[in-house]
């Protein structure tokens, strides 16, 4: 059995352009992870690449010197399925992890011997690792440590922050750099009874949780009722749904869609959002019920209508949801008053942002789970861009 893995720092009067150098178990130099050790220090502090460095050594060690690798001829540089099966392996022999496979395809680690701390470095170093060695040209498959099909949701995301065309189908997501947010991860293994990941993105119950607990909510009403499940329904931003005027939904029908403008757009409707039959008759029931109650007009939708054919214009500016003042509902007026109110009574930690997260999360999952070709999913994904 060979020694364990280790590396140098490079001495002040030694000017071979590496900070750290990596020897294997057999004393010689470990040309990627020297290479990794110095393409890191370009993108965090000398100080984090010797903590990775710490937290990736043990492993290669165990890869070179452990029998059953050795006599499997497991290496670093297999297919993307061969290295995970390596690394659960070490997970699960070495740090004493427990793994269960999400239903949606990834892995949730449990740590049981060591802290929790040291694993989720561990994977987090090793998946930067792959992403450098991919980068370099050192390895040929996509990242192992990185979910594909949470990585292609985020794909989806980012190529719908700002349109650049009349969209086919509604602008369901757009997710920006996060600001004191946590987005959701694209990490194959996923701490599992952790903040480390919003699992509640992956949870098909999330719009019932705070509906649920809205409705335990003094003040909570149609009008709440409507907005909420507009957002879970189209993935349209909480500021494009209070920015609906009555307009927007006469001129499609007053069904299932409403015109709607974008971020960047200016106020020009240059898309649309869908949403369910449900949804759209609790509408008509809020336009004649709740909302007809703080109508400047006391018109409800059949007035309205009437209107519309004389002076449609004049619709572009009468907002479809309405506060006590009369006034438009605000983006902020929702988001403090009633969706973050409802989080806590459902005991969920959510940012609003996310019920955009969860709709394009939820959408790309079905399409990977219930296409029958790669074809299929190719097309279906271009149509939900």
């Amino acid at each position: 059995m060979g020694s364990a893995y280790r590396f140098v720092t490079r001495p002040p009067d030694v000017e071979h352009g590496h900070p750290f150098l990596v020897y294997d178990s057999s004393g010689q130099l470990h040309f990627e992870l020297t290479c990794f050790a110095k393409e890191s220090t370009f993108q965090v502090t000398q100080k984090t690449t010797q903590v990775y460095l710490y937290a990736l050594l043990p492993f290669f060690t165990w890869l070179d010197t452990q029998s059953h690798q050795l006599s499997s001829n497991r290496r670093w540089d297999e297919l993307p399925e061969k290295v995970r099966s390596v690394v659960e392996d070490y997970l699960n022999q070495q740090m004493r992890c427990q793994l269960q496979q999400h239903h949606l395809g990834f892995q949730l680690v449990r740590a049981t011997a060591h802290p929790p701390t040291r694993v989720r470095m561990f994977l987090v170093a090793l998946k930067f690792f792959y992403k450098l060695m991919k980068c370099q040209g050192f390895y040929n498959y996509p990242n192992p440590l990185v979910d594909s099909q949470a990585e292609m949701g985020a794909a989806v995301e980012e190529d719908l922050k700002t349109p650049k065309e009349f969209p086919l189908m509604p602008s369901l997501s757009g997710v920006q750099k996060p600001i004191n947010r946590q987005r959701l991860t694209d990490s194959y293994y996923k701490f599992a009874g952790e903040e480390w990941i919003p699992q509640i993105i992956d949870d098909p119950n999330l719009p019932r949780l705070i509906l649920e607990g809205g409705r335990r909510l003094p003040g909570w009403g149609l009008r709440e009722e409507c907005v909420t499940r507009i957002l879970f329904e189209s993935g349209a931003r909480i500021s494009e749904v209070v920015g609906l005027t009555l307009a927007d939904w006469i001129e499609r029908g007053m069904k299932q869609e409403t015109n709607a403008f974008s971020k960047g757009s200016g106020g020009r409707r240059i898309k649309f959002i869908r949403f369910s039959n449900e949804t759209a008759k609790l509408l008509r029931r809020y336009v004649n019920q709740e909302r007809i109650k703080y109508d400047p007009n006391d018109y409800d939708l059949n007035d309205y209508l009437k209107l519309s054919k004389q002076e449609r214009s004049e619709l572009q500016i009468v907002p479809l949801f309405l506060t006590r003042q009369r006034t438009a509902m605000s983006a902020k007026n929702y988001r403090d008053n009633y969706w973050k109110k409802a989080c806590q009574v459902a005991g969920i930690k959510a940012n609003i942002h996310q019920a955009r997260h969860w709709y394009v999360t939820i959408a790309v999952r079905q399409i990977y789970e219930t296409s029958k070709t790669e074809g299929e999913v190719t097309r279906r994904l271009r149509e939900l861009r």
